[in-house]
């Protein structure tokens, strides 16, 4: 039929949700800013259990880091799509949709600040998630930039390209390899 079109599913790319994202560094912006809030929290006091909080925080988004990847991003609509993209297209910039970020940083500083044993120490909690989710969409940058890596990111570029060009089922983890040796999604060695 002449002078109809038909209707065709928009890719990810022409999604509101994929144009609303921030390209790195520009998605450190909301995690950025939730370290401030955090910050502007911190309690006096009892410096020494509040840098083992900010190391908590970090080691815990580790482990949240994985759980969102191999869960989330691989899992639930729209963010698998969206993750899909990141795939298809590796070198281009990591984008972080607005609205999962936001939602990230609103559920770190709510959860941190709703935890009635550590008052105290929520702030610091919350300051290392959120360091740890810079670091790690910072690392995730550089395994996808071209360029000479140290040793340890080396491994690690070579597990995430695993994750990337060989099975997507396993290697999600991006600043540790250590969540897929316990969760058995590390890549089987040759």
């Amino acid at each position: 039929m002449r002078g109809r079109s038909c209707p065709r599913e928009k890719t990810v790319a022409e999604s509101v949700w994929f144009r609303l994202a921030l390209p790195y560094p520009a998605s450190l912006t909301a995690p950025g800013l939730g370290v401030l809030v955090a910050a502007l929290a911190w309690p006096a006091g009892a410096d020494g259990w509040k840098a083992a909080a900010v190391l908590a925080g970090l080691v815990a988004w580790t482990l949240s880091e994985y759980l969102l990847h191999r869960f989330l991003l691989h899992g639930v609509e729209p963010f698998r799509a969206w993750h899909l993209a990141h795939h298809r297209n590796p070198t281009q910039p990591i984008r972080v949709p607005l609205a999962f970020s936001l939602a990230l940083v609103i559920a770190v500083l709510g959860l941190s600040f709703a935890l009635p044993w550590a008052e105290s120490l929520a702030a610091p909690l919350s300051v290392g998630l959120l360091l740890g989710d810079m670091l790690q969409e910072t690392v995730h940058q550089g395994l996808h930039a071209q360029g000479v890596l140290g040793q340890g990111l080396a491994r690690l570029r070579a597990h995430h390209g695993h994750h990337h060009f060989v099975d997507e089922r396993a290697a999600f983890g991006t600043l540790t390899t250590f969540w897929d040796r316990c969760f058995g999604t590390a890549p089987r060695s040759r």
